[in-house]
């Protein structure tokens, strides 16, 4: 004969426990757990079970020995059910009073609301380096030369005169001598260099004028090339000739009895007989 009994399911968990047997787990008490895991209001007293997650009713408040209903591990209607061996009997110690718990749960609300997500701060994108054939060179000028010479001078004591060797002679700096010559050599430099830079804007104007005649003669080339096809074919937009439309876009004013221009020698003007 085969079993046809139904497959064990979580049942629901019950308010209070009929039996006064006690898990032999020790004691829990309600003021090691979190506030949000604790409910102490009448007619409500429950908790989250430590060893399985889930709320479970607390039964005997008002008795000697509160302790928890026995229940299973997983939801009610859950197939497979299993025993929460630990959790189930388990003895509950009171030692929180309802307003404490209040306060406390208070307390742990507010401090939730004052959670604030951290903003994300995006870091600025750089531009990528550009490649060693795309750097291009600042040209050198003297004034640049020459800021930087009397920014050297007022920092190094060499170029100031302060330093001096065991003989008493006061000690070059190399680097203040090459910015002194680097100097020298742009403003000898600097007549040729205005006078390229004269050259090749006029060479650079030469071209851009050029350029826009060249453009100018284009366009005039092209209109006329335009111009001529388009009066070419008026022509030859039909065999029999243009007349008529010549004459529809006269829209020239009627004059009562004036014959219609479009009357010919083999136009019909009778009524044909049947």
């Amino acid at each position: 004969m085969t079993n046809t009994s139904a497959m064990p399911t979580a049942r629901k968990r019950a308010k209070r426990a009929r039996t006064r047997r006690v898990n032999d787990q020790p004691s829990l008490k309600v003021s090691t757990l979190h506030a949000n895991d604790i409910d102490l209001l009448p007619g409500t007293e429950s908790l989250i079970c430590p060893d399985c997650d889930t709320w479970v009713p607390i039964t005997g408040v008002w008795g000697r020995h509160p302790k928890l209903v026995p229940h299973h591990s997983e939801r009610a209607g859950t197939p497979d059910a299993v025993r929460c061996e630990n959790g189930s009997l388990r003895s509950v110690e009171l030692d929180l009073k309802l307003s404490e718990w209040q306060h406390r749960l208070g307390e742990a609300i507010t401090a939730n609301a004052a959670r604030r997500r951290t903003p994300v701060r995006r870091k600025p994108k750089t531009p990528p380096t550009p490649a060693t054939s795309q750097v291009v060179p600042t040209p050198i000028s003297a004034d640049m030369v020459r800021r930087a010479f009397r920014a050297h001078r007022a920092e190094c004591k060499a170029c100031q005169g302060t330093v001096t060797d065991r003989d008493g002679i006061v000690l070059a700096c190399p680097d203040g001598l090459r910015l002194a010559g680097t100097y020298l050599r742009l403003l000898r430099q600097e007549p040729e260099r205005r006078a390229l830079r004269v050259f090749f804007e006029q060479e650079r104007e030469r071209f851009d004028r050029t350029y826009e005649k060249h453009s100018a003669e284009v366009r005039s080339a092209g209109w006329a090339t335009q111009q001529k096809a388009t009066t070419g074919s008026k022509h030859l937009a039909k065999r029999s000739g243009t007349a008529v439309e010549d004459l529809n876009n006269q829209a020239r004013r009627r004059q009562p009895g004036m014959l219609s221009d479009y009357r010919g020698p083999c136009l019909p003007l009778e009524k044909p007989t049947a």
